[in-house]
Parts: C-alpha cells; sequence; structure tokens
C-alpha cells in the first residue's frame, strides 16, 4: 500500500492543475446529463462526462506542493450562506464550441462566494482571469452551434458545499478528482 502511494506521488507532476467549483449532487448530476444527451443531439460534439459536470467559481491553474496548502485552508469570510440555484437557460458559445446551462438568474449566494473566493485568491497572490464570472455548467464541447429547439427543462441545485478541484490529464480528456469540499453556512 505505501508503495503504491509513493508511486502516485513519483508520478504527481510538481505543479497541479486546480480549480474551485460547485459539483452537483447524484440527482442534479442525473439531471444534467440528460440535459447534456439532449443537447448533443442537436450541436453533437462530446458530452462531458457525468463526474465532471461542476459550476466553475474560481480557475487558480497549475500550483506547487506550498501554494495547494494554502488553497486548502480558504479563510472564514470566503463563506456564505447556502443557496438554491435554478438552471433554466441553455445555449452555444461557438466561437468555443461549448454548449452549457446557466441560470436566468443568479442568486447572490452565487455571486457573492465566486466573488470572496476571487478577492481571497487575488490578496493571497495568485492570478485570476480578469473576465467578468459567467456561472454556467459546460453540457457539451466542440459542439457545432445551433440555437436550442425549446427551453431547458429547469433544473434546481442547492448548493450547500463548494470544493477544490484537480484536473488530471487522461488519455482522450481529463478527469476530476476532488481535494477537498467545505459546507456553506
Amino acid at each position: 500500500m505505501a508503495a503504491a502511494s509513493g508511486l502516485r506521488q513519483a508520478l504527481r507532476p510538481a505543479k497541479r492543475r486546480v480549480f474551485f467549483a460547485l459539483r452537483p449532487d447524484p440527482r442534479v448530476r442525473a439531471s444534467l446529463a440528460q440535459a447534456a444527451l439532449h443537447m448533443h443531439g442537436a450541436t453533437q460534439g462530446r458530452c462531458v462526462r457525468d463526474d465532471n459536470i461542476h459550476l466553475t467559481l474560481a480557475f487558480v491553474g497549475a500550483v506547487g506542493q506550498q501554494d495547494l496548502a494554502r488553497l486548502l485552508e480558504p479563510p472564514s469570510g470566503v463563506f456564505t450562506s447556502a443557496f438554491v440555484l435554478t438552471l433554466d437557460h441553455c445555449g452555444c458559445w461557438a466561437e468555443k464550441g461549448i454548449g452549457w446551462a446557466a441560470a436566468s438568474h443568479t442568486p447572490d449566494g452565487l455571486r457573492v462566494l465566486a466573488e470572496n473566493l476571487a478577492g481571497w485568491l487575488r490578496d493571497a497572490g495568485f492570478e485570476l482571469d480578469n473576465r467578468p464570472f459567467r456561472p454556467h455548467v459546460t453540457l457539451v464541447r466542440n459542439a457545432q452551434c445551433v440555437p436550442p429547439k425549446g427551453p431547458m427543462a429547469p433544473v434546481e441545485w442547492r448548493i450547500a458545499e463548494f470544493a477544490l478541484i484537480e484536473s488530471l490529464p487522461m488519455p482522450g480528456g481529463v478527469s476530476y478528482l476532488p481535494l477537498r469540499s467545505w459546507p456553506l453556512r
């Protein structure tokens, strides 16, 4: 057992690619996987693997062990109260070939959580994109974007925690490994 752990550690790169995200519970994941299949029928492309479905709060990028340790201890000021997110809108970004689901109304809790994380990360010296926060769940990649046929069936998602996720390259894509999660108030 110790040898296997040592081998995994030896094979792990010096820098690890990480991001903060919301991960759906099994019921929400199943609903979003169904939405991905529906979208795939119209846009082709490649459905996101069910276990990779998430909503990114803050993309950090490649970090070393010391920075990773700091990321695993967010300050209490980052946390917000739990909230409900209703994904009821879908679309496609043609320039990126991304089919997505989003909320027609972003809850204050989601906006504040993302702002708190970004503020803490920047204050801690991490460089983040300066793009505005566009909360969405990627459902299809390499999509041939066409206007969606009909509205998306709403998916109600109770957000009670967020997580730090590691992106691991795999043959044919990536796998997302949750490193730690934190409950919201």
